[in-house]
């Protein structure tokens, strides 16, 4: 398995980083977590055929995670595509999906490839689920089984001791959410800190724990995220470089 971090911005993305997405490739198959800016040129970018595509991951609703869903499904079906498209989220979210992509008139039964809907995914060597998350949006926590690795993805998350465990959150690499230092946490925010995806990380076992989502100005520097979650964590911390990829591997 492997991944990569499209951008890890939070809402107010900045010059060089833009929201928060990524790609996953494991077992012959292609997942793109949340569509970011421009996700078929990200994968253009990186060598990638947006046409051969496989799963597209949609945790929540709000504009960073979502807004580019139209376009994402437009270029794909001017490029051509004829491949089914698997689209993974919330059940509740598909009438606001499909009244987005309706804004635009695209409508699923007029493009030149399917689209199907469904709150999990289990394909030959992956098994996508979906655990519900604490947010300020109905939100869902993707988490990927393949490869005899489990990989948890928080998104947008406020982070309560015990809840990852209580869903069975168990997991060989996280990837969390570190919008604010734990100093500028606000008290009434439903995102997290660095210092507390580190203690979200020990509490479920992971081995390596990625960090993303930034506030850009709730940190003095690039390295600080890494070194406040490295207090409440022993593992692999690591801030992750755009448009490189990262090998996810059992030893």
């Amino acid at each position: 398995m492997r991944i990569c971090f499209f951008g890890t911005a939070s809402a107010i993305p900045y010059a060089g980083n833009g929201y928060t997405s990524f790609l996953l490739e494991s077992a012959g198959k292609t997942v793109l977590v949340d569509t970011g800016d421009n996700a078929v040129r990200s994968m253009q970018e990186m060598g990638c055929d947006p046409l051969l595509l496989d799963a597209v991951v949609l945790t929540h609703e709000h504009a960073d995670h979502l807004g580019a869903f139209p376009a994402l499904i437009a270029a794909l079906d001017c490029m051509g595509r004829s491949k089914r498209l698997q689209i993974v989220m919330p059940s509740g979210l598909v009438p606001k999906v499909l009244e987005l992509l309706a804004l635009f008139d695209y409508y699923p039964e007029q493009m030149h490839f399917e689209m199907g809907f469904a709150q999990q995914w289990h394909t030959e060597g992956m098994e996508v689920n979906l655990l519900p998350g604490n947010h300020s949006k109905y939100t869902m926590m993707p988490r990927f089984v393949t490869e005899g690795l489990t990989l948890l993805y928080t998104s947008d998350i406020r982070y309560r001791e015990g809840q990852y465990v209580a869903l069975g959150g168990r997991c060989h690499t996280l990837i969390h959410e570190a919008t604010y230092s734990h100093v500028k946490l606000p008290e009434d925010t439903r995102h997290s800190s660095a210092f507390e995806a580190g203690l979200a990380a020990g509490e479920i076992g992971a081995r390596e724990l990625f960090l993303c989502h930034f506030q850009r100005d709730a940190y003095e520097n690039d390295e600080e995220p890494k070194v406040e979650a490295s207090q409440t964590f022993a593992g692999e911390v690591v801030i992750p470089r755009l448009m490189q990829w990262y090998p996810i591997q059992a030893n």
